[in-house]
C-alpha cells in the first residue's frame, strides 16, 4: 500500500507540492500509464456494459491503497487530504475517467461514513475497505431515482415531492422499498448506501435518511446496467429494494439527517469530480498539442498557425484555472475555512463545463482525424459530456449556490 505519513494542514496556500504529494502524483501517473492507458480504448469498445468493468485495474489500484486515501491511519487508511485526493484523481482520469470514477465514488463515500457515522460504523465499514487488496470492496450510493436526480433535492414543503424510496420503521429495523438509477459502482460494490424517505408526512428536506448495507442483503438486487455514451469503464445501474430489512445500526447518523450527511461531503464530491474533469481535459489537450506539432499544412506545423496556436493557449489556460480552483477548494476544506471561502460546488461546476469545451476544441484541432477512433479525442469528448450532469447537475448546483450569494 502506498502511504502518506501525515495529513498537512496549513493556513498558507503553497503552489508547490510537497515531496510526498509529488511521490503520490508520480505513483498515480505511472499507474495510469502502465495499467489504465493500455486497456482504456479496448474497454471503451466493449459492447455489453456488464462486461466492461476493469476488474484487474481496480484490483491493482487497491493494492496501492487508492481507495483509502481520505481514511485516517487509525482505520488503516492513507490519511491523506482533499488536495492529495485531487492529485490522485486527476492523474487517474488522464488514463481513463471511467476507471477513475470507480475510485472517486468509493472515496467520497468513505468520507460520508467518516463525517456522519459512529465509531462502530467506521470500524465496521472502513477498516475492511482499507485492508482489502482484491478490489472487491467498492462502495456505491443510490440517490437518483426514475423521477430524476434533481427531484430528490426538492426544497419545497409539499411532502408529495422529492425522494420516493421509503424506509418504514418496524421495531429495531427499517423496511426499504423503491428503486435507484444511474448508481456508480452498481453490481460491483460490496457495500452500498441509499437515500430514503423515513417520514413521508414531512417535507423532503426534513425527512430523508441515509443507510449503508452489504450487497448480499436479502431483498436487494441489481437491475439494468446502463449502456452509456462515455465512461464505459464505470458501472452505472439500477438498485432495486423489495422489502429490504435493515437494522437500526445501518442508519448513518440521525433519522431525517440525510441531506446533512450529503452536504458534509460537498467538498470532496466537488474536488473529486472537478479533478477528474481536469484530468480528461488534460489528456485531450496533450493529444491535440502533439498532433498540432507533427501535422504539416502547407509546409508548416499546424501549431504555427495563429488560429490553432490561440486555441491551444486557451485550452491550456482553461485547464490551469480549473486545477487552481479545485486545489483552492481542497485547501479551504482542509483548513476549515468559512470567511471568504469559495462555494465547494464551484470546484465541480466550472471544471465540468471546462472539460466539455477543451475536449471539443481538441477534436477540432485534429479535424477529421479526431472524429475517427484511431485517436482518443472522440472518446474524450464522449467522456466529458456527462460531467455537467453527474454529481449534481450544474444547473441545480448553480441554483443552490445562487441562494447563498
Amino acid at each position: 500500500m502506498f502511504g502518506l505519513t501525515e495529513a498537512r494542514h496549513t493556513n498558507v496556500i503553497e503552489f508547490e507540492l510537497s515531496e510526498e504529494q509529488l511521490q503520490l502524483q508520480d505513483t498515480a501517473r505511472r499507474f495510469a500509464e502502465n495499467e489504465i492507458m493500455p486497456v482504456a480504448a479496448s474497454t471503451d469498445r466493449i459492447a455489453d456494459p456488464r462486461q466492461s468493468y476493469p476488474k484487474e485495474v481496480i484490483r491493482k489500484g487497491f493494492e496501492l491503497g487508492f481507495q483509502s486515501i481520505l481514511v485516517p491511519e487509525k482505520y488503516g487508511g492513507m490519511g491523506g487530504t482533499p488536495l492529495e485526493y485531487a492529485i490522485l484523481l486527476e492523474e487517474l482520469a488522464v488514463g481513463d475517467i471511467g476507471m477513475a470514477n470507480a475510485f472517486h465514488a468509493t472515496i467520497t463515500l468513505t468520507e460520508m461514513i467518516l463525517k456522519n457515522g459512529s465509531e462502530q460504523q467506521r470500524e465496521k465499514w472502513l477498516r475492511p475497505l482499507c485492508d482489502d487488496q482484491s478490489g472487491a470492496y467498492l462502495i456505491g450510493f443510490g440517490a437518483t431515482e426514475p423521477s430524476g436526480g434533481t427531484e430528490i433535492f426538492c426544497p419545497r414543503p409539499d411532502p408529495k415531492l422529492g425522494t420516493r424510496t421509503t424506509a418504514v420503521k418496524n421495531g429495531n429495523h427499517y423496511i426499504i422499498n423503491g428503486r435507484k438509477t444511474y448508481t456508480s459502482n452498481a453490481s460491483v460494490s460490496k457495500l452500498y448506501g441509499v437515500l430514503v424517505r423515513t417520514d413521508i408526512t414531512k417535507p423532503n428536506a426534513e425527512s430523508c435518511s441515509v443507510f449503508f448495507f452489504p450487497a448480499d442483503t436479502p431483498g436487494f438486487s441489481i437491475g439494468r446496467i446502463e449502456d452509456k455514451m462515455g465512461h464505459r469503464a464505470s458501472m452505472n445501474g439500477e438498485l432495486i429494494f423489495e422489502s429490504v430489512k435493515l437494522p437500526r445500526e445501518y442508519l448513518l447518523g440521525e433519522e431525517g439527517g440525510g441531506f446533512d450527511a450529503i452536504r458534509r461531503v460537498y467538498d470532496s464530491n466537488g474536488v473529486g469530480t472537478g479533478a477528474m474533469a481536469v484530468g480528461v481535459a488534460r489528456a485531450a489537450y496533450e493529444v491535440a498539442l502533439g498532433y498540432a506539432k507533427e501535422r504539416q499544412v502547407w509546409g508548416e506545423s499546424l501549431k504555427s498557425y495563429q488560429a490553432i496556436g490561440n486555441l491551444l493557449v486557451d485550452m491550456r489556460a482553461d485547464i490551469e484555472m480549473a486545477r487552481l480552483l479545485v486545489r483552492r477548494v481542497a485547501w479551504q476544506s482542509s483548513n476549515h475555512c468559512s470567511e471568504g471561502s469559495i462555494p465547494p460546488n464551484m470546484a465541480k461546476v466550472y471544471p465540468a463545463e471546462m472539460a466539455r469545451r477543451v475536449t471539443i476544441n481538441a477534436l477540432q484541432v485534429l479535424g477529421g482525424a479526431g472524429y475517427m477512433k484511431d485517436y482518443p479525442t472522440e472518446k474524450y469528448v464522449r467522456d466529458a459530456m456527462v460531467l455537467p450532469i453527474i454529481s449534481g447537475g450544474n444547473e441545480a448546483l448553480k441554483y443552490f449556490m445562487s441562494r447563498d450569494l
